[in-house]
């Protein structure tokens, strides 16, 4: 169970009837939840990351340290909220800090993207976008950042479940220009 925080403010029963409403969840969207979940762990470099590296230290825009460290940032075109509620109630609040939820409600993908590249902009810096819509394919290509379109549906070559880091690594590497030998060592 992960739901961090909230075990102060609900009694177990309600917390159990939350475990349970998620795995219910997981095994009719054919684990995509718990799928996504892994991806993100990975490519966070808590198993092993991609290539792409934020180089930070304590202070999130202080980029001046060279401890390589994975970002994971959702830009949503749902209101804030309610986002940052699904974050925490599909577990994956550890992987993706409240500061890096945006929502593109009133703004729009491509104005997003920019607030995220100026806020983490710098010298080692690599984004990498992964959606299923036409805003952000749009946005991500202005941006000159790599797009891994994801499909839904079974059997489709870009399925989620099924992404996989190396998959990711290769658009990183055809767009930022890295050799495959140097996007397989990370």
């Amino acid at each position: 169970m992960l739901l961090q925080g909230l075990q102060n403010i609900l009694d177990q029963g309600l917390i159990k009837s939350t475990d349970d409403l998620y795995d219910l969840t997981d095994n009719y969207t054919d684990r995509w939840l718990s799928s996504a979940r892994a991806f993100l762990e990975q490519s966070s470099g808590r198993t092993r990351g991609l290539n792409s590296h934020l180089y930070s230290s304590d202070k999130a825009d202080d980029l001046t340290d060279t401890t390589p460290q994975d970002i994971n940032i959702l830009v949503t075109s749902g209101s804030l909220i309610p986002s940052l509620v699904k974050c925490m109630l599909f577990r994956l609040d550890d992987l993706i800090m409240h500061q890096n939820v945006y929502s593109s409600w009133e703004v729009g993908k491509l104005q997003c993207f920019s607030y995220v590249k100026e806020r983490f902009s710098g010298p080692n810096v690599q984004f990498c976008v992964i959606g299923d819509g036409w805003e952000e394919c749009e946005a991500a290509h202005t941006m000159r950042w790599p797009f891994v379109q994801v499909d839904f549906q079974p059997g489709s070559f870009h399925r989620f479940p099924g992404l996989t880091l190396k998959t990711v690594s290769h658009y990183i590497a055809v767009v930022y220009e890295v050799s495959d030998a140097e996007s397989d060592k990370h």
